[in-house]
C-alpha cells in the first residue's frame, strides 16, 4: 500500500490543521467549499477564518473540486461536519469506490443514530475500505505541531488498518491501529456529551470534585452503552475512549464545553449555537444516544441530564440535584450474592 497524495475534503479548522500536519510527509489537496474561499486561501496560504496565524506548506493545493481531488488521490479523508457526511460520500463513490476513505467526524447519523461507518457501507459498497481517525486531538495543537496520538480504526483486517495508520504517521502525529471500528466512533461522539456536562459545571461553579466525579461515572455510563453495541472495553480505556474525554472534559478550547458553559449561563440552545461560530457535535449526539438509551432498555442518567439541560426542561442545578439524590448502589452494578447479603 502506496500513499502519496491525500484529499482531505472540508475546510474548516480541522480540515486545515489536518493538512498542515499530513503535508510533513505527503502531498495533500485541501476541499473547500467554494472556488472564491479556494482562491482566496490559495493566495495568502493561509485560512483566514479558522487558522490564520499558521501557514500552508507548499505541497498543499486549495481548490473546491471533489471529484478532481478524489480521482488523483491515494487516500480520501473527510474533515466535513457530519450534516455533510452523506452528501460528500456520494460525491467520493461518484467518482471512485477504490479508495479508502477516513473520516475525522464525530457524532451519528442524524436520523437513526447509527454510526457513520454504517452510512459508508451502504454508500461505498462493502468491498471499500473506510475508516475513523479518532482521539485526543484538538485542531489547534495539530497546527503548531504538538506531539499528538490518535487511533484509526477500519473495516479491514489488523495489517491494512496499521499500513494506513503508519502512512498517515509523522514526526508530530502517532497513529495507533485498531480493529474495533463501531466503538471507536461511539467513544469519539459520547465524550463531547460529557465534554458539555464539564462546561455545565465549570459555568455552575462547581469545582474539582464534581468534573472528577462526572468524568468518572461517564467512563462507566459510556461502557455499558458501548457494551450494547458489542464494542470493547479497551477501546473505551484508551485514546479514543478516555484520552478523547480527558482532553474534551478539561480544555476551554472544546466547542461543546462552551456550549455547556453557556448552557449554565442560562442561554438558550438556539443562540448558543448562533454565536458559536463552529459545529458543536454534542447537541444532536446528546439527543440521539439518549433515543438509542431508551430503544435498548439503558439508563444513561449524566447524557439524559445533559438533554434536559439542552432542551431547557430543567436547570442545570436540578439535575445535579437529581443525579446526587438517586438511590444509593455499589459501583459496580453486578456484584455478587454474598455481597449483596453483607451491604443489607
Amino acid at each position: 500500500m502506496i500513499f502519496r497524495n491525500v484529499a482531505i475534503i472540508g475546510g474548516g479548522m480541522w480540515g486545515s490543521a489536518l493538512a498542515i500536519c499530513f503535508a510533513k510527509t505527503l502531498d495533500v489537496t485541501l476541499v473547500v467549499r467554494s472556488p472564491d474561499e479556494a482562491r482566496e486561501m490559495a493566495a495568502s496560504r493561509t485560512n483566514p477564518r479558522y487558522l490564520p496565524d499558521r501557514t500552508f506548506p507548499d505541497n498543499v493545493r486549495i481548490g473546491a473540486d471533489i471529484a478532481g481531488a478524489v480521482a488523483a488521490a491515494d487516500l480520501v479523508f473527510i474533515a466535513a461536519p457530519v450534516s455533510a457526511f452523506e452528501a460528500v460520500l456520494e460525491t467520493v463513490a461518484a467518482t471512485r469506490t477504490d479508495i479508502p476513505v477516513i473520516w475525522g467526524c464525530k457524532g451519528f447519523c442524524p436520523v437513526s443514530g447509527d454510526p457513520l461507518s454504517y452510512i459508508a457501507e451502504k454508500i461505498l459498497g462493502p468491498d471499500a475500505c473506510y475508516g475513523v481517525f479518532s482521539g485526543p486531538s484538538f485542531a489547534e495543537g495539530i497546527a503548531q505541531n504538538d506531539p499528538t496520538a490518535v487511533v484509526v480504526a477500519t473495516n479491514r483486517g489488523q495489517h491494512e488498518t496499521l499500513e494506513i495508520a503508519r502512512i498517515l504517521s509523522n514526526s508530530t502525529l502517532r497513529i495507533y491501529a485498531n480493529n474495533d471500528l463501531v466503538g471507536v466512533q461511539i467513544c469519539g461522539a459520547i465524550k463531547n456529551v460529557y465534554a458539555i456536562a464539564a462546561g455545565i459545571i465549570d459555568g455552575c461553579g462547581w469545582g474539582d470534585n464534581t468534573r472528577a466525579a462526572m468524568m468518572t461515572r461517564a467512563v462507566a455510563e459510556a461502557r455499558h452503552y458501548l457494551k450494547k453495541h458489542k464494542s470493547k472495553r479497551s477501546t473505551l480505556m484508551g485514546l479514543a475512549g478516555f484520552g478523547d474525554i480527558y482532553l474534551t472534559c478539561g480544555s476551554r478550547h472544546s466547542r461543546n464545553y462552551q456550549v455547556g458553559m453557556s448552557l449554565a449561563a442560562g442561554q438558550p440552545i438556539g443562540e448558543i449555537l448562533a454565536n458559536l461560530g463552529h459545529v458543536a457535535e454534542g447537541v444532536p449526539v446528546t439527543r440521539l444516544i439518549c433515543q438509542r438509551a431508551a430503544l435498548l432498555g439503558l439508563e444513561m442518567p449524566i447524557v439524559t441530564a445533559v438533554s434536559q439541560v439542552i432542551d431547557g426542561l430543567q436547570s442545570p442545578r436540578d439535575c445535579a440535584g437529581a443525579l446526587m439524590a438517586r438511590d444509593i448502589r455499589h459501583e459496580k452494578r453486578k456484584v455478587s450474592a454474598a455481597a449483596t447479603h453483607l451491604a443489607r
